[in-house]
């Protein structure tokens, strides 16, 4: 692979101003470009909001005046100067004794003394006809209303089409348009549309090209004129024309040939001129685009790098308006250049501030470098002089009060500390053939001490700052053997002791099992006598359970005997109530009875007259005597009825008596019982906590038998271990050719040394 070219290296003096004139162009640039970015979008901004006001005011403006329109037919229509006039129009324009169009437009237009476009201000052309008074009477009101609210004309209509009276005077005065080629024109369909309309409802044509009157485009608004019969009897209508829709959109803004405002209908087609002179006319189909495209679908946006008809690059604004019975879209279209000029003129600004800053950044930078590295290659000399161990040069720059100072203070201060160092140097050599000689014979020492000669003390004399060295290793020394002389009086000591804790472990130990076979036995009988508690707890509860439910049931019958004892009541009050009821019988057949042997009296009295009341009478009383024997009938059954019920409600009152006593006794036997069963149970608990504890204790004793063995085992261990580190010691000399045991006194420390001791 082959090896990367390396960078070439540059000098300080170059470096720095390099690095320098980079961080501020950098800067500069990033400065510059955020400060233009922030300037450009608010910019951009504000031409967007201004183009969004033009755009709003036209909008208002025009939407006012269709709307002042709108609300001027609708009054007008309601006026009875307006009804008066279409029914006076329409009368005399029948009364002209000759052809009524040739007459009207002869003497309206032919022969009128003003030019063509100024027809109207003739109000009475003097032929002395009806309807030329009418005129003379009605025109200057219409007239006034045209010119205030700036129609382009305005239109009375009979119910039949014809138009009786316009303003201007053109030439669609005084044709037909409820029938032939003019019903299709603008204002034929507004006619056809107001027929239908109810009252004060405007109707509209959009714009469009106006042949009846020259061709010229224009909108249509009208209203339909009723009579008091609710009958319409004509229309009023006017048209507005393209240049008043112009004047409204351009109220606000400025007509410089930068700007172009109109509007646009669903069909793609323009609804108003170009405000910029031979782009296009009203109707006229506008090129494919972005911002038409937008228009004709009804949406709002903003369209920037978009072309005009004449090919500029502009901005275009598309507003949808809420116009009643009109669909259009607002365009407003801005040259970009002249938009954004300002834009372009803080580009040109930041370029130019950024150049003229990178060229004077370059020169304070060189200066400011070359300030700086003059002072930073004398150290560097300096430096080289002191790393050559030249330590007379001369450092300059001390007096300095800035960074660059502080480094050749420093740098001063270096080479005093290397002087210092050298001379500390050749101390140190001296010292380093000192410390080899100690180092020497202290290895020595303790290779001695290695082999266990402990009587290897150093007799000769150290330097003097080594001295206590030698001091503390003889004292160790000694100090070591005489450790070494009790660990060997402790070990003959643990190897009886140990002989001792042995056999009173071994004899422990048989007890501990003894002991543990007994409590074994006895946890096993009190296993046995806890289940048999266990079992009779549980018969006691089954026992308990049954008498709850012998007396769960008792009590169900005592309810049901109450419930008997209480219908036997009801039965009773019934018997009382029909004993009331024979009671009320038999005093209606004594009164009947008694009125039945008055009236018998009075037919007697009356004679022949009163004899077939009397057998009547005597009926009643016969019938009378028979519901009364009845009804004793009746009171005696009933009278038997509620003894049998009386002595049915003792019987039933006794056995709910008996019943309750046996309750009272059931539930006494199975408190009773419950007690029983708790007791057994408290009992049952009690002897298995016993049995648990019995278990816990055999399990102790168990473990204390294991760990006597255990002791024992480890008394035997110590022994032997006792027997091994006198062994160990042995082989250490305490000087005067006495080492630290007696291999003659402590024979099992060779066994041990050999192997041969048994662990029992």
């Amino acid at each position: 692979m082959r090896a990367m070219p390396k960078a070439p290296k540059l000098s300080l003096k170059l470096k720095l101003p390099l690095i320098m004139v980079a961080l501020t162009a950098t800067f500069l640039v990033t400065v510059s470009f955020l400060v233009y970015s922030m300037a450009e979008k608010s910019i951009r901004d504000f031409v967007y909001a201004s183009k969004e006001t033009t755009a709003r005011s036209g909008e208002q403006a025009l939407t006012y005046m269709i709307e002042a329109a709108r609300r001027d037919l609708s009054i007008n229509a309601s006026q009875p100067t307006v009804f008066r006039a279409i029914n006076n129009f329409d009368r005399v324009y029948k009364m002209i004794e000759e052809e009524p169009v040739g007459f009207l437009r002869r003497h309206y237009m032919e022969e009128n003394p003003n030019a063509t476009n100024e027809r109207h201000l003739l109000a009475d052309p003097g032929d002395g006809s009806y309807y030329s008074q009418s005129h003379a009477t009605y025109h200057p009101t219409f007239l006034q209303s045209l010119e205030v609210n700036g129609y382009e004309d305005l239109y009375l209509l009979n119910a039949a089409g014809q138009l009786l009276y316009s303003v201007k005077k053109r030439e669609d005065y005084i044709q037909q348009f409820g029938s032939g080629p003019n019903a299709e024109s603008g204002l034929g369909q507004v006619f056809s549309a107001a027929l239908k309309a109810e009252a004060g409802q405007v109707v509209t044509a959009d714009f469009a090209a106006y042949e009846p009157g020259g061709g010229a485009a224009g909108a249509f608004l009208g209203v339909p004129v009723f009579n008091k019969k609710k009958e319409v009897i004509g229309v009023m209508a006017v048209q507005i024309s393209s240049g008043s829709v112009v004047t409204a959109l351009t109220s606000n803004m400025d007509v410089d040939g930068h700007q172009n405002i109109f509007l646009v209908g669903r069909d793609g087609a323009a609804r108003s001129p170009s405000v910029i002179e031979g782009q296009f006319a009203t109707g006229d189909t506008l090129p494919d685009s972005a911002e038409i495209a937008a228009a004709t679908a009804g949406e709002a946006g903003l369209f920037e790098d978009t072309t005009s008809i004449s090919g500029e690059q502009v901005v275009a604004l598309v507003q949808p308006l809420a116009i009643d019975g009109f669909d259009w879209s607002l365009v407003l279209q801005t040259d970009e250049r002249t938009a954004f000029a300002e834009v372009s003129e803080i580009r040109l600004a930041a370029m130019l501030m950024i150049g003229v800053s990178v060229l004077i950044a370059i020169v304070v930078s060189f200066v400011a470098a070359r300030h700086v590295t003059r002072p930073i290659l004398a150290l560097r000399k300096a430096t080289n002089a002191l790393a050559e161990e030249d330590y007379a040069t001369e450092i300059s720059g001390r007096n300095r009060g800035d960074e660059l100072g502080d480094l050749a203070r420093s740098l001063d201060t270096f080479r005093d500390k290397l002087l210092i160092a050298d001379a500390a140097a050749e101390r140190e050599e001296k010292s380093a053939k000192q410390t080899a000689a100690v180092v020497e014979e202290m290895s020595g020492a303790l290779a001695e001490l290695q082999r266990g000669n402990l009587a290897c003390d150093i007799q000769a004399p150290f330097a003097e700052h080594y001295e206590t060295l030698r001091e503390n290793f003889n004292r160790s020394l000694v100090n070591l053997r005489d450790s070494l002389s009790e660990v060997v009086d402790a070990a003959h000591n643990v190897d009886k002791f140990s002989e001792e804790q042995r056999g009173s472990a071994e004899e422990m130990a048989h007890r501990t099992e003894s002991q543990a076979g007994t409590l074994e036995e006895t946890a096993s009988a009190l296993q046995d006598l806890t289940n048999s508690i266990r079992d009779t707890a549980d018969r006691a509860g089954q026992v308990d359970d049954t008498m709850r439910g012998t007396r769960d049931d008792a009590e169900h019958s005592n309810h049901i005997v109450t419930s008997a004892v209480q219908a036997m009541d009801q039965i009773q009050d019934a018997s009382e109530q029909i004993s009331q009821i024979i009671n009320m019988i038999d005093d209606i057949a004594f009164q009947t009875n008694l009125l039945a042997l008055n009236a018998g009296v009075e037919a007697a009295r009356a004679g022949e007259a009163g004899a077939g009341f009397a057998v009547v009478a005597s009926e009643v009383r016969a019938l009378a005597m028979r519901a009364s024997k009845a009804a004793g009938q009746i009171k005696g059954l009933t009278t038997a009825s509620e003894e049998h019920v009386a002595n049915g409600v003792a019987m039933v009152g006794r056995a709910g008596d008996a019943l309750s006593g046996i309750i009272e006794k059931v539930s006494n036997v199975s408190g009773l019982v419950t007690e029983i069963a708790d007791g057994v149970q408290k009992q049952s608990k009690g002897l298995e906590n016993i049995n648990n504890a019995m278990g816990r204790l055999d399990g102790t004793t168990q473990q204390n038998a294991a760990m006597s063995e255990e002791a024992s085992a480890a008394s035997q261990l110590l022994q032997h271990e006792a027997q091994a580190l006198t062994g160990v010691v042995s082989r250490f000399q305490l000087g005067g050719g006495v080492t630290a045991a007696n291999t003659d006194d402590w024979s099992a420390a060779d066994d041990v040394a050999n192997g041969k001791a048994t662990y029992g």
